[in-house]
């Protein structure tokens, strides 16, 4: 039997920010997860924005101390999301582990038309893996689940079993080939609160949000997720998807739904308008608490 266990989410780094303080904003995410169980508490830092300077004037301003992270977890090597690792990594300056998908520095790029993309361009990280050792990071790249710390877990590839969702646009270099990317390396976070809940946090969710809860579910053998936050990539999608990825969340039911980043108004005032008993605001400088 799992005993109490709870997570405060604070948000590092957002396209938005509503906070009377000078916290910035930037393109790309970064949250700080900090898991309490009755005897321990886990921080781990899910991505690190575009810059990293965002992220670390607003860890100052929040009062934020990165040396007591327990990991770093990558979700996708985008460079809005992996950017800031080497100023974080030098701002901690110990070893501590960095876990992503073994796709972390491959080449990546996107024709994204709708999002003002219209040549080909690149979104990789602006770093190479010996950058990343050199400034104490210890990589972890696999392609399956990684036990981050007591139950909180990476959900490794994520199986993609709705069609609606998926992934377009995305290109990569592989063995020698230029190829479309399916973006493999898309991971989410998994906080296991009860024996039958879970809190599941997304970067972008390219493989799908719906994807990405529905086998972070299978994965955890539990019954439903208290909470899906995070960045849900609905920002070009059109309406079909929208309206699918509602009735698909109006199944799963959970008590808080906080969609960020890469959402997009439509798809966020879909939410906020279908799911309001459930639907969370949360931006830049921003505390949520969860709960099984």
């Amino acid at each position: 039997m799992l005993g109490s266990t709870s997570v405060v989410v604070t948000v590092l780094v957002d396209n938005m920010t509503f906070k009377e303080m000078p916290i910035l904003a930037e393109n790309g995410l970064s949250l700080l997860i900090e898991v309490k169980s009755e005897d321990s508490i886990s921080r781990v830092l899910l991505d690190t924005g575009y810059t990293g300077d965002a992220l670390l004037r607003n860890c100052r301003e929040l009062d934020v101390d990165l040396s007591r992270l327990d990991a770093i977890v990558i979700t996708h090597n985008h460079y809005d999301h992996s950017g800031g690792l080497l100023k974080v990594l030098s701002e901690i300056d110990k070893p501590i582990p960095v876990i992503a998908h073994p796709e972390l520095f491959y080449p990546k790029y996107a024709i994204l038309p709708s999002l003002g993309l219209k040549k080909l361009t690149y979104t990789g990280p602006p770093f190479s893996r010996r950058m990343v050792e050199e400034r104490g990071g210890l990589l972890i790249l696999s392609r399956n689940p990684v036990t981050v710390a007591e139950n909180v877990m990476t959900t490794g590839e994520i199986a993609r079993v709705f069609e609606f969702e998926r992934v377009r646009g995305f290109y990569m270099v592989r063995d020698g080939e230029f190829r479309e990317d399916e973006l493999l390396d898309d991971i989410g976070l998994i906080v296991r609160l009860s024996d039958e809940s879970i809190a599941v946090f997304t970067g972008c969710a390219h493989s799908g949000v719906i994807n990405t809860v529905n086998h972070a579910l299978k994965l955890m053998g539990a019954k439903r997720a208290s909470a899906i936050i995070g960045g849900f990539h609905l920002i070009d999608a059109a309406e079909e998807r929208i309206e699918k990825t509602l009735n698909e969340l109006r199944k799963l039911s959970p008590d808080i739904i906080a969609p960020m980043h890469c959402t997009g108004l439509k798809a966020t005032m879909k939410i906020a308008e279908n799911l309001p008993e459930k639907f969370r605001e949360i931006h830049c400088g921003d505390k949520m608490i969860v709960e099984g």
